[in-house]
């Protein structure tokens, strides 16, 4: 026999029905949402432009002494990254005191020390090579065109320059700037 009085029994299985009921409510509930979904596509772009960077690396001879019988001999570079792909070929101009004769395709250098002019030469490649490194035809009177392979690795131009022997001029310090036209 319960302890409890009528009424109370019968809000007490009242409670637990309405429990129960709640209960499988919320569980129905929860198992019959369902979930929808809806898509879209949107684009991703970039326009690669083609450019080339380029710097250089002068050609020192340092201590020239005319009363030597070999020629001085130095090497600079000049050196281009350039967007993938890229064909690059490099010109370079006559100087700031061309020689008289002197022409694009074959320049006769010289740096000057005021007044006085010291020839000089800069060849596509190492003595006892005698090609002038100008400006008009890849492959000719300029290096062969190079690929880029790769936007971070450098194309490598190397200029061999040579000071003839025996040069009549007096000491002092020579100077020329030589302007290199990079084609992409």
């Amino acid at each position: 026999m319960s302890l409890l009085s009528p009424h109370r029994r019968s809000r007490s299985w009242a409670w637990w029905i309405a429990s129960a009921i709640l209960a499988a409510s919320a569980a129905l509930a929860a198992g019959s949402s369902s979930t929808h979904t809806a898509a879209t596509e949107f684009t991703v772009s970039a326009t690669v432009v083609d450019n080339c960077t380029i710097s250089s690396r002068s050609i020192t001879f340092g201590l020239y002494d005319p009363t030597r019988s070999a020629p001085a001999v130095a090497q600079g570079a000049i050196i281009a990254k350039c967007t993938k792909g890229d064909s690059v070929s490099v010109a370079l101009n006559q100087g700031m005191s061309p020689g008289p004769g002197s022409t694009p395709a074959v320049p006769l250098r010289r740096m000057a020390s005021g007044l006085q002019y010291l020839p000089y030469h800069i060849y596509l490649a190492p003595p006892p090579s005698q090609q002038e490194w100008g400006a008009g035809s890849p492959g000719r009177n300029q290096p062969a065109p190079q690929v880029a392979a790769a936007a971070s690795a450098p194309l490598v131009f190397t200029t061999y320059g040579l000071l003839p022997p025996g040069s009549n001029v007096p000491s002092g310090q020579y100077l020329d700037i030589v302007t290199a036209t990079v084609t992409f």
